[in-house]
């Protein structure tokens, strides 16, 4: 037997001493069979001895099997620092005569040695996993092949301030954005699948109902029998990153000073939205103004006074046009406005009353009173819907041209000079 047997006599003084030892048993403790018939706490390791005595009185004291286990420090040569650590799970079993009286203890001993050790190192191992999971800055959760969560890292709690035990009670909590679902999906498949999905831009809510942008990774999680259990997902907090991109984006598509669409993203939209008239034969129109002698309001009153003039024309403006109209400064005082969805052609000519109203009363700019106009040139995209962007844009210019040399503070559109 590769287990130790100790088959001990309990002798009527109710000392101890062994009868029969396995080659094992012996080793263990470097026993001979000079050690039989002595008291056991003369051939055992002090330490041992404590321990074995206690555990032989518990046994016969119970009077029925006992089982525990132990760790045993043992040198293999005398004063050596080489010391080896011995798990053992022992089980001790009482003998007793038909008076009653135990007369023998048998205990097996089995070495766990290498057992503890897989554990000790699979705990270690765990034990170093949780300290990552929970010191990582990323938000990470696991979930399971039901898509229901497991269990969460701080950095989630932190970030996004629910907790693994909010989320496994309240299976209603959602912080994917309903138009994400879809899409979170069609990851959820992948994952499936057996593929890692990386650096994938997401948005979630957070308890207080903020949104943060992440880089998601999601990975695949299987059980022991090789089969899809689930996964991991990791959130890189990119807000800031996002903000700082939005900000980019707005320097790259909008004026500075006014807020404007600038004339690239005003291109864009332009396009858009003569697809979209062209698909629906739709009308659609195109404003080209400037505010009137605006150079001499520049070079009489100074930069400062005009950026204001520029300012305070734009709010004018926007306050005429209905709500999906886009205006666009492209330079100066030039401005472009984009008039989709025209049912018919003279809807144009009362946006055109109206920012001419609007801009009819007196200008208070600081300490100084004005009075400012506009000269406006229109064209129109219709039917057969065969200009460019650039055609129609010149069209505007040569009405706005047309207003400027008939005295300006007025409109014209284009399709009436060709007629004229």
């Amino acid at each position: 037997m590769t287990d130790l047997v100790f088959l001990t006599k309990v002798n009527p003084d109710k000392s101890l001493s062994y009868v029969i030892l396995n080659k094992p048993a012996k080793d263990l403790y470097g026993l001979t069979n000079e050690s039989f018939g002595k008291p056991i706490q003369e051939v055992l390791p002090k330490n041992a001895y404590h321990i074995v005595r206690s555990k032989y009185e518990e046994a016969m004291e119970n009077k029925k099997p006992i089982k525990y286990e132990d760790m045993v420090t043992v040198s293999h040569l005398p004063q050596s620092s080489n010391k080896e650590v011995i798990y053992w799970e022992s089980t001790i079993t009482p003998v007793f005569n038909q008076d009653g009286e135990c007369t023998h203890l048998l205990a097996i001993v089995r070495n766990l040695t290498e057992q503890r050790e897989k554990e000790n190192e699979i705990q270690r191992i765990k034990d170093r996993l949780e300290l990552v999971w929970n010191s990582v800055a990323d938000a990470m959760f696991t979930f399971d092949k039901n898509q229901n969560i497991v269990s969460v890292n701080r950095s989630f709690e932190k970030l996004l301030g629910w907790t693994a035990e909010d989320l496994i009670k309240d299976k209603s909590i959602i912080f994917v954005p309903e138009g994400e679902k879809e899409d979170l999906s069609k990851i959820i498949e992948r994952v499936k699948n057996g593929e890692t999905v990386t650096n994938h831009e997401v948005k979630r809510i957070t308890k207080s109902g903020g949104i943060i942008y992440f880089l998601g990774s999601f990975s695949p999680l299987y059980n022991q029998n090789g089969d899809w259990d689930g996964g991991v997902v990791a959130y890189k907090d990119i807000t800031e990153r996002k903000k700082y991109e939005d900000m980019l984006k707005q320097l790259a598509l909008h004026d500075p000073l006014t807020g404007l669409p600038n004339r690239t993203y005003f291109s864009q939209c332009l396009k858009i939205e003569m697809d979209k008239a062209k698909c629906s034969k739709t009308l659609l129109s195109v404003f080209v103004l400037d505010i009137d002698h605006f150079k001499n309001i520049n070079d009489t009153y100074g930069h400062d006074i005009g950026d204001e003039v520029l300012k305070e024309f734009v709010e004018r403006v926007k306050s005429a046009l209905r709500k999906n109209d886009i205006m666009a400064r492209i330079g100066g005082d030039e401005f472009v406005i984009l008039v989709p969805d025209l049912k018919e052609k003279t809807n144009v000519i009362e946006i055109a009353e109206r920012i001419k109203q609007c801009l009819s009363s007196v200008w208070q700019v600081g300490m100084t009173r004005l009075q400012i106009t506009s000269s406006i040139g229109i064209a129109f995209y219709d039917y057969p819907f065969n200009l460019d962007d650039k055609v129609l844009f010149k069209n505007a210019d040569l009405a706005l041209y047309e207003v400027k040399v008939e005295g300006r503070n007025n409109y014209k559109i284009y399709e009436d000079i060709e007629t004229g």
